[in-house]
């Protein structure tokens, strides 16, 4: 009789969970990345295509503890990077790193009904998902694992209180009022200090939804559409550590959901912290000559591969 070890027969159950998951258009845990969404590789390397943007990986989550009306709501992180390049200025911060961001919402909702503001906070918080132990570019978790719930709950009410009394543009009152205040709870939030770090403010008003032309379409269930809410471009050097700092960094997105007429999709104002980055248990090459990172071999059905490990696994009993 064969028998399989623990650690083997665990792998192979939570592999074909989070197939049957995948096709259900539920998530197999709080931030996934491309193996959760299928998109084709290159080699062994994650890549999706989104609009005009290639990315080396994506991470994509539920936006947490949101009214009824926006149950579903996702959001997604996609890096770019461009290829590196041979030569002796490879040490100088001149590779751009460029993050998209872009809001997942069901097919039937309509993204001109929407109203509010996005923050996307550039630094890192100090501490970090603990993973597997060892490789950063597959860990995931929540914001609750890297935030204080006591700034979380800050943050969200501050974010809340400015969007119902501000009679004006919204988020420029929110955007001053961000950088201006510290919270004496949220130490550590950007790395050092109780400050809120670099940020970046856009309108969720007058949204138009990206159209699918690619073989990856990195939400779940695949029927949603996604709209690109904001993008930030970072210079760092070629070396394969600003990959794994850049790249893989955790990124906090506050959303603030506000009332919009009678075509409202929120009766009241909300506001969530969500926690993104790019989740993958493939390892991007970062050759010494400099040579492209990127790319793709489409990726076998959830189930098939599933099948295709417990084939292989006999096959080495």
């Amino acid at each position: 009789m064969i028998q399989l070890k623990p650690s083997t027969l665990a792998f192979t159950l939570s592999l074909l969970f989070s197939s049957t998951l995948a096709e259900d258009g539920e998530l197999s845990s709080s931030l996934v990345g491309c193996n959760e969404v299928s998109c084709p590789k290159q080699g062994s390397d994650d890549r999706c295509t989104v609009g005009d943007n290639t990315f080396l990986g994506i991470g994509l989550s539920r936006i947490p503890e949101v009214p009824s009306s926006l149950e579903g709501f996702s959001l997604l992180k996609g890096v770019n990077v461009s290829a590196a390049l041979a030569g002796k200025d490879n040490d100088k911060a001149t590779r751009p790193f460029k993050s998209f961001y872009y809001l997942g919402t069901p097919s039937d909702i309509e993204t001109t009904d929407l109203s509010g503001c996005v923050v996307v906070f550039h630094d890192a918080p100090s501490k970090t998902f603990d993973g597997n132990g060892t490789d950063v570019r597959a860990a995931s978790g929540t914001c609750s694992d890297v935030v204080d719930k006591t700034c979380i709950e800050k943050l969200t009410e501050k974010a809340t209180k400015l969007a119902e009394e501000t009679d004006g543009n919204v988020c420029t009152t929110l955007e001053r009022e961000l950088e201006k205040v510290s919270f004496d709870e949220c130490d550590g939030f950007a790395g050092t200090g109780s400050n809120l770090g670099n940020f970046t403010v856009k309108s969720l008003d007058d949204l138009n939804a990206v159209r699918n032309s690619s073989d990856c379409w990195p939400i779940q269930p695949k029927s949603d559409q996604l709209v690109e809410i904001a993008s930030v471009t970072t210079l760092k050097n070629y070396s394969a550590q600003a990959i794994f700092d850049e790249a893989y960094k955790i990124t906090p997105v506050l959303t603030v959901f506000a009332r919009k007429g009678n075509s409202s999709l929120v009766n009241q104002t909300a506001s969530q912290l969500t926690c993104l980055k790019v989740v993958s248990e493939d390892n991007p090459s970062d050759d010494e000559d400099g040579s492209e990172n990127t790319a793709a071999v489409v990726r076998a059905s959830g189930f098939a591969a599933g099948i295709a490990t417990l084939a292989g696994i006999f096959a080495l009993l």
